[in-house]
C-alpha cells in the first residue's frame, strides 16, 4: 500500500547500493501553445549522486536539442529527503509531507523557468512489479520496479520560455520508482498517458520489442481515471504506423478489469529521441489522442536501450518497411 512516507527514498540492501534508483517526474502540458515540458530527477542515493532533466519540446525533431529549451545534468549532489529539496541546477520540488500534493519549479537560463502545483485528483497507483512476458528482458524495467506509484492530477503554474509567458493548466500523471536500475541494454517498453477533460485520464503500460516496432502489447500495468474513481486495466495492445523509427500514428485497444473497452488512436504534436537516462532513449512527445469523439491530449513514450538501438539497426536515420 503507498503512503504519504512513500514519497520519500527507501532502505535498499548494500550490494545495490552502487545501483539503486528513485525518480521523480513531473510532466507539464499546453497543448494550445504546442508545448510540453517535464523535470525528471534519477537519484542514486548509494552513490551520492543524481541526475536532474528539463526539457521543453515544441515540436517534432529527430535531434533532442532541435527542441526548444534542454537543460540535462548528471552527478549533482543527491539531497538528504524527497520532501522538500532543490538542486544545483535550480530545480525545487517540496510535496509538505502529502502525497498527493506537489510545488515543483526550476529557474534556468535564457530566460526559461516555470513554477506550478501538481494537486492529486485520486489516491496513488501502485504499480506492482509486472508479470514477465515472453517479450520482455528480465533485467532491465521488470527488476527496476521494486516499488512504482503513479498518480493523476490537475498541474496549475506557468512557463516563461525564453521570455515569453504561457500558463499551464493539465491534467497530467506523476509518477515516483524506486529499485535496482542498471545502465546498460535496459527492457524495451510503451508508457503512455492520456487526459480527456478534467476527469478522464487513462494510462497504460506495454511491452514493446525491438524487433517488431509495428505493434506493441501486451499490458504489463495500466489504470484508468474516470471522475476520480480508479479501474486497474486488464489488457491492452497497439499497432504503430511508422517514418523510420519515428512513431507517426497509433492505435491502442485496452480493456479494464470490468470489461470496458477503449479505443485509442494518437498522434505526435511535438516528438524527439530524450534520453534523460543516458543509456536508454524515450522516443515521446505531446500527443494528441481521440477517444469515441473526444479529444485529449498527453505524452506517449517508446523507451528502448541504445543497446537495443544498435542490436536491431533502429537508428533514426534507418529505413524501415
Amino acid at each position: 500500500m503507498i503512503t504519504d512516507e512513500d514519497i520519500e527514498f527507501h532502505p535498499f540492501p548494500d550490494n545495490q547500493a552502487s545501483i539503486w534508483a528513485e525518480t521523480n517526474y513531473f510532466p507539464f502540458f499546453l497543448p494550445d501553445s504546442g508545448l510540453s515540458g517535464a523535470i525528471y530527477n534519477v537519484f542514486r542515493p548509494g552513490l551520492g549522486v543524481c541526475l536532474s532533466d528539463v526539457t521543453i519540446f515544441d515540436h517534432c525533431s529527430n535531434h533532442w536539442e532541435g527542441l526548444a529549451y534542454i537543460d540535462n545534468q548528471q552527478h549533482l549532489p543527491c539531497p538528504d529527503s524527497l520532501t522538500k529539496y532543490s538542486l544545483n541546477n535550480g530545480v525545487s520540488v517540496q510535496s509538505h509531507k502529502n502525497i498527493r500534493h506537489y510545488q515543483f519549479e526550476y529557474q534556468g537560463i535564457d530566460q526559461t523557468s516555470f513554477e506550478a502545483t501538481f494537486t492529486g485528483l485520486m489516491p496513488p497507483y501502485e504499480i506492482k512489479k509486472p508479470k514477465k512476458s515472453s517479450q520482455q528482458k528480465d533485467d532491465g524495467w521488470i527488476k527496476s520496479f521494486g516499488g512504482h506509484f503513479d498518480l493523476t492530477g490537475h498541474v496549475s503554474g506557468q512557463l516563461t520560455l525564453r521570455g515569453q509567458r504561457h500558463d499551464i493548466d493539465c491534467l497530467a500523471t506523476m509518477d515516483h520508482s524506486w529499485g535496482p536500475r542498471a545502465e546498460r541494454d535496459n527492457g524495451s517498453a510503451t508508457f503512455f498517458q492520456a487526459h480527456f477533460g478534467d476527469d478522464l485520464s487513462i494510462n497504460a503500460f506495454l511491452v514493446l520489442d525491438p524487433a517488431d516496432l509495428t505493434q506493441s502489447g501486451p499490458l504489463l500495468n495500466g489504470y484508468v481515471m474516470d471522475r476520480k474513481s480508479v479501474t486497474s486495466l486488464e489488457s491492452a495492445s497497439a499497432r504503430i504506423q511508422r517514418s523510420g523509427i519515428f512513431p507517426d500514428y497509433f492505435e491502442v485497444t485496452l480493456q479494464d478489469k470490468n470489461g470496458l473497452v477503449y479505443n485509442l488512436c494518437g498522434r505526435f504534436l511535438t516528438w524527439a529521441p530524450w534520453a534523460p537516462f543516458s543509456s536508454t532513449i524515450y522516443y515521446q512527445g505531446l500527443t494528441e489522442f481521440k477517444l469515441n469523439g473526444q479529444t485529449g491530449f498527453g505524452a506517449y513514450q517508446e523507451v528502448i536501450s541504445r543497446a537495443a538501438i544498435t542490436r536491431h539497426k533502429l537508428s533514426i536515420g534507418s529505413v524501415r518497411s
